[in-house]
């Protein structure tokens, strides 16, 4: 059904979820300083070299051993780690939920009827590329309103968080700035210059600040919504 394999490893989706966003968060918290400390290993044993006098600046040294990977020894490989991290903790968000709905509410033997099966199957492939129709079948399926969770606005902040890292190249977004929990910059985002006062100056214009802080926050926030939805699915079920 979906080209986000990895929860199904877990007999319980909700448990596969739940390692694999815990070590996102380890990832973005644990692989970023270790990066750092190679490069400043590797400033270091550069400085330290005997010089002939026709090597260069340390500088020149370390950008070309670094090469046009690393950005020359200057990408900004922390920040590729947490936009990866945020992009890959909402597609298997989007996965479990998905997977969640059909374990439950798609439990019917249908080879009779392989024409209602077709249909079925049909439907719950869009899932995967429609978020707001998997959203319509928790309705119509489950009696389940996501937008009636206390963890809606995280949940669309991550959508469109993730939407504007992926189609936008990071850049702010107009559907970004209508959610309720939108970050801003700040002056020390922009490096000393005061932020812009209307979000019309944002949208493509400058790049969400993605901090350790804000996609840690993201992805724990998108556990916690999928233990509310788990919860909301057994509550339905009981009635």
């Amino acid at each position: 059904m979906s080209v986000y394999p990895e929860v199904r490893h877990y007999a319980d989706p909700l448990e596969g979820l739940t390692v694999q966003l815990t070590e996102l968060r380890g990832l973005i918290k644990i692989v970023p300083p270790l990066i750092e400390a190679d490069r400043e290993g590797r400033w270091k044993e550069i400085s330290e070299r005997p010089s002939d006098g026709e090597d260069g600046d340390v500088i020149d040294v370390y950008g070309d051993e670094a090469g046009a990977e690393e950005g020359w020894g200057f990408a900004d490989f922390g920040r590729t780690i947490r936009v990866a991290a945020v992009v890959f903790a909402w597609a298997i968000f989007h996965d479990y939920l998905a997977r969640e709905l059909k374990r439950t509410s798609l439990g019917y033997d249908l080879s009779e009827h392989p024409a209602l099966a077709k249909l079925v199957e049909e439907d719950v492939r869009s899932w995967d590329r429609r978020f707001d129709q998997l959203k319509n079948r928790y309705r119509d399926f489950a009696d389940i309103k996501l937008s009636e969770l206390t963890s809606w606005d995280q949940i669309l902040h991550a959508q469109e968080l993730r939407n504007a890292l992926v189609h936008n190249q990071g850049q702010y977004t107009r559907n970004y700035l209508k959610t309720k929990l939108a970050y801003r910059p700040t002056k020390e985002d922009l490096q000393g210059f005061p932020p812009p006062v209307e979000d019309a100056e944002l949208i493509n214009h400058e790049v969400i600040p993605l901090s350790l802080e804000l996609a840690d926050a993201v992805v724990t926030q998108l556990l916690v919504a999928a233990t509310e939805v788990r919860e909301a699915v057994d509550d339905a079920r009981s009635k």
